[in-house]
């Protein structure tokens, strides 16, 4: 046995409290071991501190095996003992405790390959079941008929059961749990319980030899006094959440001011995710998904941080890294060669790699075992240099994953080395049935991947930023993110009448309700929800609701509200469960639960038609901005705008009339209500003024104090197919402003008064005229200086802003073709460093003025979109006359002549065009991002070249 002490700084207070020596048994995950810190860990360890509070005692812990601190104990050498369980022969020679916990014997599955609903252990006949070699219960299930393979460890157990080795295994609860989530099987899920009444519950208690009363009733009476709101925090930590230090709540998360005025002065930064590293990042659908974007997302809504996400292989995203062409890597690994060009952020997730094969003789234990075979991995994996160095020739690195798998399936490789989750998801993927897992890869004593966000050095104090983010994440989130797209409830299973199976709990709860859920909506923030002239439900919620009514054979009945204020007040007072449309935030998420997101709504700032664009609300300190009462918005706003006077309104209605009125200098909305509301009620004389980073992700909020209403609306947004979201999102996206109608009395009698007024004010008009003219030639000056760039005299950002969506809008009104060409000077940073920055600029300025010289046409448009970058648009009718008039372009800059301010003679560009017909369906956002990532495929190709994509 050894002796452990917690690390604690002791007070006076402290040190007179008396030390009682306890036994705890060692190698016990999670109740009771030694962590990778040298210290003593365990739910049972925060246990016994809590108890060790309430007491007013000191534990000194001794730790072993259970022989040895039991003998211990008996021989009077310990004061007591911990996790002992109550026996009729103990209780002759000891006192114990009320029990402080249950560990339960469980049976786990595989929620990939789920067991049936088990009608007690004759169910598990069919199956291959796993066990703990020379486990107590072992003769039992033989007894029973039972066929069982053993395992040296629950460590091997829980491998076994991932890798498909077995289809169930039995084991104590807790531990099964946090084992697997310890490993990153987040797919292993608890099936039911072990139904054998003298093995399925053992109790956990302290105990003290028989001649110490006093201790034990000091002991007992902490024990009883332990909270059950701590415990539980405490089961869920070492249960679900792999023992993690406490993470602090996002209810607790703030940035620091100086914190976030850099993310502010920051911008949007670039970051790179893999297309095709399913479940963690890929595209289906045109739609980027996966838990790396989920949990992207929420740093973003955590920071404020603004992302433009770059899709591609592993290799091409690492080498744009590399020259700094994108600012963050997702799923990326620690390692010392990295470490040179990256800074990283902590892991948010851990994943084993393991070994496919066809083979169903291959077994892995080293890496002997891939002797002569031909290996697949991953070009750009971390553990490609060793991998190869080992094996040579026999490695074959693959920029796809699937290509790794397709491979496989058609013998031209041997083994496949991938991460668990991936390779799982194409092994379904490409219905490769003949294909199995032979062991878990480990290399230099490494056997998982961890996966962080990789940060550029020049960008450093991001990363602390991203990290404090990530602790600011809650374990519900986590779980939530991990579950969906790790767990089984990532697919929910479908029943033959094509609705989502539910619980046998959950459904139950519906049955009590009558299969009825009370909603409570916002009455007016159409389209994405509100009322009717006829008083029904509509907007995008509604069509959300019908699919989920469908779907689970549940009917909503809608709670009639007259404000939002007014529904969240009615959910917090349990009259309604489920709000459809919120957004979580810190202090909704101390009163709410919440699904994971599932309808993202873009912010603007709206101002009266005279308002000037503004880059964002920083411009707006001390000046008055509206924003409705109650909206997730008006808390985040205040927190990263804290000079802002945010003013309350009851209604977005209320807002755009005050702000109509006057009453406030800007409103904050949403684009769709926005465009709604101005529409419905014709106020022309507003306009967006500003993107407002950080986009309403809306999910479904329940009732805190029904648990279960959060599991079957984390159901219901499960049952969203693509199709469903895109139908939907198109029905009420594809609104758009119409031209105001006109009101013809009102016409006629505004006609006779401004006759009227003409005539008494000639006279004075006549007098004023001069001085007017002159004022509107300087108001004209100022407009022109304010969106020019002073350096090459060409319209900066403000102006590309101001004239980008209007000129892609003309487009669309009139069936035009649209086009929009990203410009970048190539190795421009090499300029400034060889020759200076007065260089740089006279570059700057010549191309400048060769493209406005090759972009005269009535509606060209061109701007200057940042540092070395230039954006042109503008229409196009003959798409070969338009690549040919960009080839003109860049060869007149290669053309362009060395003078003394300019001492280089070849300055080239890399041109990205995005051209098609501006429809409906398109937006001028996704010509700007196809165009700028075309930008990025010429320079990739070489630079000095032209990449054109057509958006048909």
């Amino acid at each position: 046995m050894s002796a452990v002490s917690l690390p604690a700084s002791a007070t006076d207070g402290e040190i007179d409290r008396p030390v009682v020596t306890i036994g705890v048994v060692a190698e016990n995950e999670p109740y009771s071991w030694i962590d990778e810190t040298g210290q003593l860990a365990g739910f049972s360890i925060d246990v016994l501190e809590r108890v060790a509070e309430l007491a007013n005692i000191r534990f000194s812990y001794r730790i072993g095996n259970w022989p040895e601190i039991y003998r211990a104990f008996l021989d009077g050498e310990l004061d007591a003992i911990d996790e002992i369980s109550y026996r009729e022969d103990r209780a002759q020679r000891m006192l114990f405790t009320e029990p402080y916990h249950y560990r339960r014997t469980v049976i786990m599955h595989d929620g990939n390959r789920p067991l049936p609903v088990l009608d007690g252990l004759e169910g598990l006949h069919p199956y291959r079941v796993g066990v703990v070699r020379d486990i107590f219960y072992k003769d039992e299930l033989v007894s029973r008929g039972q066929s069982v393979i053993e395992y040296d460890s629950l460590h091997t157990l829980i491998r076994a059961l991932a890798f498909g080795w077995v289809d169930a295994v039995i084991g104590p609860e807790v531990t099964l749990a946090f084992l697997a989530q310890q490993a990153g099987f987040n797919h292993l899920a608890i099936a039911g319980r072990f139904a054998l009444d003298r093995y399925e519950l053992e109790d956990f208690r302290i105990a003290v030899l028989a001649d110490r009363p006093d201790l034990h009733s000091r002991l007992d009476a902490a024990v009883s006094a332990l909270p059950e709101a701590d415990m539980r925090d405490m089961l869920m930590r070492w249960q679900e959440f792999g023992g993690r230090a406490p993470l602090r709540q996002a209810g607790g998360f703030r940035l620091g001011d100086q914190s976030a005025a850099y993310v502010r002065r920051l911008g949007p930064v670039r970051v790179g995710l893999m297309r095709d590293y399913a479940p963690f990042s890929f595209v289906d659908g045109g739609s980027l998904q996966g838990l790396s974007v989920d949990v992207l997302s929420r740093i973003q809504d955590l920071t404020g941080l603004q992302v433009i996400t770059v899709t591609d292989r592993w290799p091409v995203l690492m080498e744009m890294f590399r020259r700094g062409e994108i600012d963050i890597v997702a799923n990326m690994s620690a390692n010392e060669e990295r470490l040179e060009y990256t800074r990283f952020t902590e892991p948010y997730y851990l994943i084993p790699n393991v070994v496919f094969t066809r083979d169903p003789a291959l077994e892995y234990l080293d890496s002997d075992s891939l002797a002569g075979l031909r290996i697949a991995i991953g070009s750009g994996i971390y553990y490609e240099p060793w991998v190869r160095q080992r094996f040579g020739d026999a490695v074959l690195g693959f920029s796809s994953q699937r290509a790794m798998f397709e491979a496989l399936a058609e013998g031209s490789v041997d083994v496949v080395l991938a991460a668990l989750p991936n390779g799982n998801h194409w092994v379904r993927e490409l219905r490769l049935a003949d294909v199995r897992i032979a062991g878990e890869f480990s290399h230099d004593g490494s056997a998982g991947e961890d996966l962080r966000f990789g940060v550029r050095p020049a960008l450093e104090p991001l990363v602390a930023i991203m990290n404090a983010a990530l602790e600011g994440v809650s374990p519900t989130e986590r779980r939530t993110i991990e579950n969906r797209w790790m767990g089984a409830s990532a697919s929910p299973p479908a029943s033959s009448d094509g609705r989502v199976s539910l619980g046998a709990e959950a459904r139950a709860f519906l049955s009590s309700r009558g299969e009825t859920l009370r909603v409570c909506i916002d009455p007016e923030w159409m389209p994405i929800e509100g009322f009717d002239a006829n008083g029904r439900h509509v907007g995008v919620s509604a069509d959300y609701l019908e699919h989920f009514a469908r779907r689970f054979a549940v009917e909503f009945e809608v709670v009639r509200t007259v404000s939002w204020s007014e529904s969240v007040e009615a959910i917090l007072a349990g009259r309604c469960d489920m709000l459809p449309m919120a957004m979580s935030t810190p202090e909704r998420r101390k009163v709410l639960d919440f699904t994971t997101p599932y309808y993202i709504v873009p912010n603007v700032l709206l101002g009266r038609i005279e308002t000037p664009f503004v880059d964002g609300l920083a411009e707006f300190d001390e000046r008055r901005v509206g924003v409705v009462r109650g909206y997730a918005f008006a808390e985040l706003l205040a927190d990263r705008h804290p000079r802002v006077n945010f003013v309350d309104v009851a209604t977005e209605v209320e807002g755009l009339r005050a702000l109509r009125r006057g009453e406030i200098h800007a409103f904050v909305s949403t684009l769709a209500t926005a465009s709604h509301y101005m529409q419905e009620l014709g106020l022309a004389d507003l306009k967006v003024i500003a993107r407002v980073p950080g986009d309403w992700t809306l999910s479904i909020a329940t009732r805190k104090d029904e648990p279960l209403l959060l599991e079957i609306a984390s159901a219901f947004i499960d049952s969203i197919g693509d199709d469903e979201r895109r139908e939907i999102d198109a029905r009420w996206r594809a609104l758009r402003l119409a031209e105001p109608s006109v009101d013809y009395t009102w016409l006629w009698r505004g006609l006779a008064a401004a006759v009227l007024a003409f005539a008494l004010l000639f006279a004075w008009n006549r007098k004023l005229g001069q001085l007017n003219r002159q004022l509107a030639e300087a108001n004209e000056r100022l407009a022109a200086v304010s969106v020019t760039d002073a350096l090459t005299g060409i319209g900066n950002r403000k102006f590309f802003d101001q004239e980008y969506e209007r000129m892609y809008r003309w487009c669309q009104r009139h069936g035009l073709g649209f086009a929009v060409a990203m410009i970048d000077i190539d190795h421009f940073k090499s300029v400034n460093d060889t020759y200076g920055h007065e260089a740089g600029d006279a570059c700057l300025r010549a191309l400048a003025l060769c493209l406005q010289t090759h972009g005269r046409r009535e509606t060209d448009r061109l701007a200057r979109f940042g540092g070395e970058e230039f954006v042109m648009f503008g229409t196009w009718d003959d798409a070969g006359e338009l690549q040919q008039r960009f080839a003109r372009i860049r060869e007149a800059v290669e053309a362009l002549p060395g003078t003394g301010a300019l001492p280089v003679s070849a300055m080239t560009v890399s041109v990205g065009l995005a051209y098609g017909i501006a429809q409906a369906d398109k937006t001028a956002g996704e010509f700007i991002a196809r165009a700028d990532k075309a930008l990025y495929e010429a320079k990739r190709a070489g630079r000095n070249r032209i990449v054109a994509v057509t958006m048909d």
